[in-house]
């Protein structure tokens, strides 16, 4: 007796069913393996390192020179730059990590807040802007012309280094086109631009400009010979949100006044006193990248008198689950409890690979979690430093993001 013909068509669509299945299952395995391989790693030499998480990843090692070697244990290699391509089951390939093998490092961590001065490179262009005329009509001399971003260099080949010498240079020109040179995206570019006569007589080229920035971050580490880094993110203009382009920059020693305290919506904020004179001045800044300020101290702030090194912990030492971070709040600094959410490996933006919640009530009692002015601060996990806060939720203080250490250092 032959099959009934809806039994038959069962049995096909359940074979399907289960077909797909195994593919989706198959792909998901593939792509949680791919989440978890980091693009690199740092081993400290003579530890071991685990990846591939929950399925089995063989993974082959080429050196600098060349030699191919199978590591069970990577740390055991000599220090220096490898590449290891990783092979779900030995045979599908699951891409390749840039693996750096390194002696011990120590720093200090710090968490102590300071007063930053950055002055950029040139004259820094917020926005342009229309100039009334003496006759009322409204024009714009620079439109199309410079924008936000652009840093203003020079005028007729004088170069230029703060406001008051840009606009010295305008009133002078007489209404006579001026030639500017202009720092726009990494490349040097010159502008011509004619100045207009404003209703009081004067001449305008219609921008708004900076030539200074400051604030207060947090100090995130030291290392033995003074080198420091801070905050976990690049210092922007608050206007513009990009990037500044820096020509010197201090590290001033600063007092915490009072809090704001973080609600939901509306971020809280330290509020400090900084003395920008030459006895108050700690340290240069040399640097202002994406992934934090640099530079080197001439002194340790007194809170840090005492403090001790530790090792540094690296992304894959780093579990979900209980940490610390370090914030001077009350004119010492303090260890408060934080959950470690979720390690992204390959994060999209280098400032977001840590999520975590700050668990610490008395911390939440004193400013309602993360506040501005807490980037920087330093976060701990089994006695190693690992990484460092950047970012707060607006929507809840209570929650945050951090950076890799190793991104800082």
């Amino acid at each position: 007796m032959s099959e009934p013909k809806i039994l038959k068509l069962y049995r096909q669509e359940r074979k399907k069913f289960f077909l797909l299945y195994l593919i989706t299952l198959i792909v998901f395995s593939l792509s949680s393996v791919a989440d978890y391989i980091p693009d690199s790693i740092s081993v400290t030499r003579g530890d071991t390192v685990s990846i591939g998480g929950f399925l089995p990843v063989t993974r082959t090692v080429k050196s600098e020179d060349e030699t191919v070697e199978s590591f069970g244990n990577l740390g055991t290699a000599e220090c220096g730059v490898y590449e290891m391509e990783c092979r779900l089951l030995g045979v599908v390939p699951m891409g390749s990590v840039t693996v750096n093998i390194v002696e011990d490092t120590q720093v200090i961590p710090c968490g102590v807040p300071v007063g930053i001065y950055i002055e950029t490179e040139g004259v820094y262009v917020v926005d342009v802007a229309e100039v009334e005329e003496a006759n009322g009509s409204a024009v714009n001399p620079s439109r199309h012309i410079l924008k936000a971003g652009d840093y203003i260099i020079s005028v007729d080949g004088v170069t230029v280094s703060s406001k008051e010498e840009l606009i010295a240079s305008v009133r002078a020109s007489g209404g006579k086109t001026l030639v500017l040179s202009v720092l726009r995206d990494g490349e040097t570019i010159a502008c011509e631009v004619t100045p207009v006569k404003n209703a009081d007589g004067e001449y305008q080229i219609g921008v708004w400009v900076r030539d200074d920035m400051a604030g207060i971050g947090t100090l995130t580490y030291v290392t033995e010979d003074g080198n420091f880094g801070a905050l976990g993110h690049s210092i922007s203009d608050t206007d513009t949100g990009a990037q500044v382009e820096m020509k010197a920059g201090m590290v001033y020693v600063a007092d915490i006044l009072s809090i704001i305290k973080g609600t939901k919506g509306n971020p809280g904020e330290l509020v400090g006193q900084i003395q920008y004179t030459q006895d108050q001045e700690i340290g240069t800044i040399t640097e202002n990248l994406s992934n934090g300020i640099f530079g080197v101290l001439d002194s340790l702030p007194d809170e840090l008198s005492a403090a001790e090194p530790v090792s540094v912990g690296y992304k894959q030492e780093i579990t979900e689950g209980a940490a610390e971070i370090l914030v001077e709040i009350d004119g010492e600094i303090d260890s408060y409890e934080v959950e470690i959410e979720s390690i992204d490996m390959n994060a999209s933006e280098v400032n977001k690979s840590l999520l975590f919640y700050v668990t610490d009530e008395e911390l939440i009692e004193k400013t309602g979690g993360i506040i501005q002015g807490m980037s920087g601060s330093p976060i701990l996990q089994n006695g190693k430093i690992i990484g460092a806060v950047t970012h707060v939720f607006v929507s809840d203080p209570r929650e945050g993001y951090g950076i890799f250490i190793e991104d800082m250092l």
